[in-house]
This record gives C-alpha cells, sequence and structure tokens, in this order.
C-alpha cells in the first residue's frame, strides 16, 4: 500500500511537472511583451529569443535520449534548478546577448525536465498520458496569459519577469516525489523496464508526430501575421485564440482515451486540412472565418498529436524510445518557424502554403508508413496490464 501511495504520488507529479515543461510555447505572446518591457529586447528580437529557446529545449529532450541511461535520476532536479536560475538571470539581464543565453540555458533545463517526465507518466495509458499534460498545460498557459499582464500594471514589467521563475520553482517542487518513484514508475513490479524491440511503426508514428507539430507551430507561429495583415482587428485575434484554447482543451478530453473511434488516417486527412485552414481562410472581411480557423487548428492538432504520440509510445515497452517520442515535440517546435521562416522569405505568403503542404505530407505519409508496417492500432487495455492490440481504427 505504502508503494502504490508512493507511485501515485510521482505519477501525479511527472503529469505536472511535465506540463511545465512545455509551458513556455503556450505563454510566448505574453512573455515576450512582458520581457521587451523589461529588459532590452526589441519586438525584431522576439524570434532569436523564441528560437534559442526551443533549440536548447530540443537539445535538452535529445540530452535525455542520448545519455538517459547514465545519468542519475537526481539530474531532472538538477535541471530545474538551473532552469530556476536562468529564470531569475533573465530578468536582470543588460543586454540582449546575455538575455539569448539564459533563454537557451532555460530551454536546456526545461527540455530535460519535459523529456524525463513525459516519458515516465507515458509508460501506462499513453494517449490518457499526453492528453492529460496537454490539458494541464492549456489551463496553465491560460492562467499565465492572463495573470502576467495584470502583474505587470500592478507591480512592473520586471517584477512580472522575475515571478515567472515560479514555474521552475514549482517543477522543482513537484519532482522531489517523481524522483523518490522514479524506480517504480516505469513497471508495477517496481523494476523499470529494459531495452526492447521498437517496431517499425513505432517509428513511423513518432516521425508523423514530428511533422503534425512541425506543421502546427509554422501555422501558429505566423496565424496573427496573417489575421493583421488581412486588417482583422486585435481584439478579434484574441478571442479567436481565446475561444481556440477551450476548444483544443475540450478536444484534449474527448482523445484521451486509447481505443480508436475514427481509423488513424482518417484522423489524419482531416487534422490536416483544419492545420492548414488559417493559411486558406484568412483573408480581408473574413473575420468570422479567420475564428473559425482559428478553432479549426486547435482542434485538429490537439487530435493528431495528442493520437500520434500515445500511439507511438504504446507500440514498444522501450523507455528510451517512450524519450524519442516526447523528443519530437522539442524538434518540431523549433522546426516548424524556422521552416516557415524560410519560406516565407522565399516565396512570400505562397510559401507559408507550401510549408504547410510539404509539413503535411510528411505527416500523412508517415501514418501511412505505420499502417503499412502494421501497427496494430490503439489498444482496449494497456499493453503494460496485459491489454490485447486491437486493430488500427477500432
Amino acid at each position: 500500500m505504502r508503494n502504490r501511495a508512493i507511485i501515485g504520488r510521482g505519477v501525479g507529479a511527472a503529469s505536472l511537472a511535465a506540463a511545465l515543461g512545455c509551458l513556455q510555447p503556450g505563454i510566448d505572446p505574453i512573455y515576450l511583451t512582458v520581457l521587451s518591457d523589461a529588459r532590452p529586447v526589441p519586438l525584431e528580437a522576439h524570434g532569436l529569443v523564441v528560437g534559442f529557446t526551443q533549440a536548447g529545449s530540443a537539445l535538452g529532450a535529445l540530452t535525455v535520449w542520448w545519455l538517459g541511461p547514465v545519468l542519475p535520476r537526481g539530474s531532472v532536479v538538477a535541471a530545474a534548478v538551473l532552469a530556476f536560475l536562468c529564470s531569475l538571470a533573465t530578468a536582470l539581464a543588460g543586454s540582449l546577448a546575455t538575455v539569448l543565453a539564459c533563454r537557451a540555458g532555460y530551454g536546456l533545463a526545461m527540455g530535460v525536465v519535459y523529456a524525463t517526465t513525459m516519458a515516465a507518466y507515458a509508460a501506462h495509458r499513453p494517449s490518457k498520458a499526453y492528453g492529460a499534460v496537454y490539458l494541464t498545460q492549456l489551463i496553465l498557459s491560460t492562467l499565465v496569459s492572463l495573470a502576467l499582464p495584470e502583474l505587470m500594471l500592478a507591480a512592473g514589467a520586471k517584477t512580472a519577469l522575475m515571478a515567472m521563475a515560479l514555474v521552475p520553482a514549482l517543477a522543482l517542487v513537484v519532482l522531489v516525489p517523481f524522483v523518490r518513484s522514479a524506480s517504480m514508475i516505469d513497471s508495477p513490479s517496481g523494476i523499470a523496464a529494459g531495452r526492447s524491440a521498437v517496431p517499425v511503426a513505432g517509428w513511423a508514428l513518432a516521425a508523423a508526430t514530428f511533422w503534425f507539430i512541425c506543421s502546427t507551430m509554422l501555422v501558429w507561429s505566423f496565424s496573427a501575421a496573417l489575421a493583421t495583415r488581412a486588417g482583422i482587428a486585435d481584439r478579434t485575434i484574441g478571442q479567436a485564440v481565446a475561444i481556440g484554447s477551450v476548444v483544443g482543451a475540450l478536444t484534449a478530453v474527448a482523445v484521451m482515451r486509447e481505443r480508436l473511434l475514427v481509423p488513424l488516417p482518417v484522423t489524419a486527412l482531416l487534422s490536416g486540412l483544419a492545420l492548414a485552414s488559417p493559411v486558406v481562410l484568412t483573408v480581408p472581411g473574413a473575420d468570422g472565418a479567420y475564428v473559425a480557423s482559428i478553432v479549426l487548428l486547435n482542434i485538429g492538432s490537439t487530435a493528431i498529436i495528442i493520437r500520434c504520440s500515445g500511439l507511438a509510445t504504446a507500440s514498444s515497452r522501450d523507455s528510451r524510445f517512450r524519450v524519442f517520442v516526447a523528443c519530437t515535440h522539442s524538434l518540431g517546435l523549433i522546426a516548424g518557424p524556422l521552416l516557415g521562416t524560410a519560406m516565407m522569405a522565399l516565396f512570400g505568403r505562397e510559401g507559408l502554403l507550401i510549408g504547410v503542404a510539404l509539413t503535411l505530407t510528411g505527416g500523412l505519409v508517415s501514418v501511412g508508413w505505420a499502417v503499412r508496417a502494421g501497427f496494430a492500432g490503439a489498444t482496449g487495455a494497456s499493453p503494460q496490464k496485459g491489454g490485447t492490440p486491437a486493430p488500427i481504427g477500432a
């Protein structure tokens, strides 16, 4: 009974820590506004700040994947401490170069936190795990986006920026029970799972996860710019984001189940159309179409990312492969905006559509690859608990 209580606290801690580890992309718009008011960071440098943070995050996640077996369990706590120090240092930085260095360090540390805790939490019922983390991240990002402007008005931008150190501080607090129970989370017996074979379909689904996240970030990064260029009011943009967040949360709840209701290729195709909709529907004089496209973007991205992440993780008991699936999130977060920037520079707005077409093609081809490789689909019960794989689309 005591072990069960420890495991329960550890699993809950892993869920919250993973949500905190991937919180930054959800609060970037308001965070960057506060950062520019508090430190010497011009608006033109926002892309650099995001890029350095996400590059650090991707490197941190890959470090856990590469070195996971030799890293001590306490390394995730050390990473949270580093994130806390980098967050405070950002608020005290006196130059743009120092800010970028601090944000890269913060991203590196939180990438380690996310990859470690997400992989542990997804060891059982992975679709539910990814859905729960996405839902928690969405709630937290909404709360921070509402509270941070008020704190800035009441206490100043520098104080609001320093308050953001509470994010890694909270992660540090919840990681203590996680580390204590880490040796018990991976398997019911308390023995951490070793290496095992990863089917081709598992790698294909991990690739699909990367491509769909890449598509999401490519569109999301330029959605506000497209709307502004189309003459859509800031208030309408804000309302679209708020409505999309609520619908995204409902979608996360809906796709937490392990068994598929819709065949995965159909989900992928419908989600792909939804992801591309803001690029097509954001036109002058069509405010309603823009709002609808942002709602569709949230539905499509949430559904397909949770589903592919969960199914990829469920395909193998290999603990390092679970970390790799988490890595695809960090890699997609940085690849999408970079690809979008490059395509826009080369071809203008049409380049954005070309970029979306390329990334969505990658996602759809990867899903087709998984099906062709004989992926069995979602499970009626967790494989670790003796469930039998169901046919794809069950």
